[in-house]
């Protein structure tokens, strides 16, 4: 039963390890993760309020500006500042196209180029509470303690055994086997 609990809780620690560390090698250049057609997002205040709260993870399905009408919510990357961004969230009142450079207007007067765009909201999947337990994983010291360091104690661990088991293992089947040859003489003794 013990042995049973152990795998169980080493196969779901790789899973998490093994999908943090995905997350963070995904990172696009604004520090979100970019999986298979969707953009993670950890809210971590309440600019996007009342559409999603603090703490949400916002699986986001990407799209391009032939997916784009007028009318639709839409969520993008606004720069706040060289290497600082956030997600702004806004009702697409017009489109201004240059050639193969377009731009967006908002309802609220910003304007954003079509780079900028992630998705729709209505194609938005919000998880509450999972941005939280995420954004501390993927952080430097969480990612130290619950990665790293788990990682490095299991690995010794089974280190250990295997110094247990190359030093003592044929030591404990010589005494399983000497049992076996003293009941054997005496069962031929007793003949």
């Amino acid at each position: 039963m013990k042995n049973a609990l152990g795998t169980i809780f080493f196969v779901i620690y790789a899973i998490i390890a093994i999908t943090v560390t995905v997350l963070l090698l995904s990172y696009n250049e604004y520090l979100c993760s970019e999986i298979g057609g969707y953009t993670l997002y950890m809210v971590k205040d309440d600019t996007l309020e009342p559409n999603y709260a603090k703490g949400n993870l916002l699986l986001i399905k990407q799209t391009n500006d032939a997916n784009v009408n007028e009318g639709d919510q839409l969520l993008l990357y606004q720069n706040l500042s060289k290497n600082e961004f956030q997600i702004k969230n806004g009702k697409l009142e017009d489109r201004n196209s240059d050639g193969r450079h377009i731009t967006y207007l908002l309802d609220d007067g910003y304007q954003f180029d079509s780079s900028y765009l992630i998705g729709k909201t209505d194609e938005t999947i919000a998880i509450p509470h999972l941005g939280t337990v995420l954004s501390i994983i993927e952080s430097r010291w969480g990612y130290l303690f619950c990665v790293v360091i788990v990682t490095l104690f299991l690995f010794l661990q089974e280190v250990y055994e295997l110094f247990i088991e190359i030093k003592y293992g044929n030591e404990e089947e010589e005494e399983e086997v000497k049992p076996k040859k003293k009941a054997a003489k005496s069962v031929k003794g007793s003949k």
